[in-house]
């Protein structure tokens, strides 16, 4: 005997469907089951590599933080906290922490700025692809080949003065790497060498947003400030906080344009040195290298906390509910 069931279908009739739909439960849990099997075989050997590579060097870093030490051959002297008490102390440490942190807050403060507008300029036009480009190039050319070009151009008898020269404009002809303003004028170059790559995570994130968005706030009445904060903002948030996190990890590690930009042939001035730059020559690096691993692996210590705790500020700071559309 058949029952009745809601919408006049019988029970025998449903029978089948039921089957099937527990027969394709079975086979997507049996699925499922064989995959967490595979799981762990392939990523074992990544995992591992990766400890290797990265918390290996990592934890023998930590290590080294408290010990004197001048590398290879030489024998190692537990001193406890003595490298990390010695930053404390040290200022031209204290004047590389602080550089770093200019570049970190000045640089980021103006890039972003420049970006947002920019980006908000581009959208509109018509040849923005390749003005992106343009835009893009220095981030991709080495840093050394621009920070070494940039010094030439930017010589007292380079190409910048020598121009302002020929065109009767001597008074706006200065001597840009003078000591007192060389740290000025490595900020204003890092903003022009890395503004491009962030008008370019910018733009990738407004190009996702449906253009009716925009069109129902043209129909609104709003203006293209408007359109901005309250369409372009919040629809791209997470590529902005993404952006931001990039940066304050990118700001910290400078090195290389810094480096050359003041002359590779011996040590960069004490007043325009950022700490990785003080690290690499309080190690191996520069005229006459210090070969203190322990100091200078205390200061690499100190930059990853410092690091880390920036990293999860702005993830916490610029934490918003996620946006789909």
């Amino acid at each position: 005997m058949r029952t009745k069931i809601a919408g006049g279908t019988t029970a025998a009739a449903q029978t089948p469907r039921l089957i099937r739909s527990r027969s394709a439960s079975d086979r997507s849990s049996a699925l499922s089951r064989q995959r967490k099997k595979l799981y762990w075989p392939f990523v074992t050997p990544a995992l591992l590599v990766y400890l290797a590579l990265f918390f290996g060097p990592a934890l023998a870093g930590l290590w080294i933080s408290f010990q004197s030490w001048r590398g290879s051959g030489d024998q190692m002297r537990f001193v406890g906290a003595k490298n990390y008490r010695r930053l404390w102390d040290d200022p031209a440490f204290m004047t590389a922490f602080g550089n770093s942190l200019k570049i970190l807050v000045v640089c980021g403060v103006a890039i972003f700025v420049l970006a947002f507008l920019i980006s908000a300029f581009l959208r509109h036009m018509r040849l923005r692809k390749g003005l992106q480009a343009l835009l893009f190039l220095p981030y991709i050319i080495s840093p050394i080949a621009i920070g070494v070009g940039l010094g030439l151009f930017l010589d007292p008898e380079g190409l910048l003065n020598g121009g302002l020269r020929g065109v009767g404009l001597s008074s706006l002809a200065k001597p840009w790497l003078a000591p007192d303003q060389l740290f000025t004028t490595i900020l204003v170059g890092i903003i022009w060498v890395t503004t491009g790559f962030y008008v370019m995570l910018l733009m990738a994130g407004e190009d996702r947003i449906p253009k009716f968005f925009y069109e129902a706030a043209q129909v609104e009445g709003a203006t293209r400030f408007q359109q901005w904060r309250h369409v372009t903002v919040p629809l791209s948030w997470d590529v902005i906080s993404v952006a931001a996190v990039l940066w304050v990890i990118n700001s910290l590690r400078i090195f290389e344009f810094v480096y050359a930009f003041t002359g590779t042939a011996g040590n960069p001035p004490e007043q325009v040195r950022t700490v990785p730059i003080y690290q690499f020559l309080m190690t191996t690096g520069g005229k006459n290298p210090a070969y203190d691993m322990g100091y200078g692996s205390a200061m690499g210590v100190v930059m990853v906390v410092l690091i880390v705790i920036l990293v999860v500020f702005m993830r916490r700071v610029m934490r918003r509910e996620a946006v789909t559309f």
